[in-house]
């Protein structure tokens, strides 16, 4: 379930669009991990040449909220360095899966906190990885 967004630099408590991460498929999805990212744009929306990848994850925080189960996945805005492990998969790997239901999903909420001189905007990059699960075997009513 991927979605991205272009955030301005300073910019505070930008919400992806509601149904970028609601789950509308009738098979539960089991979520594994998160895999967030943060790609530096110049004022043209163009990818910057030298990516300050570091930089951009020290400064962009992240709120996940299951509006379905009304529960907070993170207690508040996480930055991005401390959500994910290690420094080549860089990601936010679950020790239970996450197990969504139909018409249910995320609310993600982004802070972008780095300075114009090193990125005048960002694009926020998120993707919840995981499999569709198969409760009953296929019918003529399904």
């Amino acid at each position: 379930m991927p979605g991205e967004l272009i955030v301005a630099a300073g910019a505070i408590g930008i919400q992806f669009p509601e149904a970028t991460f609601l789950h509308n498929s009738d098979k539960p999805f089991e979520i594994h991990r998160v895999i967030p990212r943060v790609t530096g744009l110049d004022a043209n929306l163009a990818l910057i040449a030298v990516q300050p990848t570091d930089a951009l994850q020290r400064a962009t925080r992240l709120r996940i909220f299951d509006f379905s189960k009304n529960e907070n996945l993170t207690k508040n805005a996480i930055l991005i360095e401390l959500m994910t492990k290690g420094t080549s998969e860089q990601t936010w790997e679950w020790a239970e899966p996450y197990v969504l239901s139909r018409s249910e999903g995320f609310q993600v909420t982004v802070d972008n906190l780095i300075t114009a001189g090193v990125a005048p905007n960002t694009r926020v990059e998120i993707c919840f990885q995981g499999f569709l699960i198969v409760v009953a075997a296929p019918s003529d009513s399904r």
